[in-house]
């Protein structure tokens, strides 16, 4: 009786597809890290126009 024939493409599409839901995972994962900079950001700016608000009250 003959081997049963398994196809090798077949492990390789499957490691192609793990490979791709593993890359999509770490970019998933990586896309907030990139939005928590934007409150930081914002405050940094709040507080550069608080100090020149406060230096130009008491120049004037």
């Amino acid at each position: 009786m003959a081997d049963e024939y398994e196809d090798p493409s077949g492990s390789t599409m499957a490691f192609r597809a793990y490979m791709n839901r593993q890359e999509q995972e770490q970019q998933a994962a990586a896309a907030p890290a990139k939005s928590s900079n934007l409150p930081l950001i914002i405050g940094g700016v709040v507080a550069a126009v608080a100090v020149v608000a406060v230096v130009l009250f008491f120049v004037l």
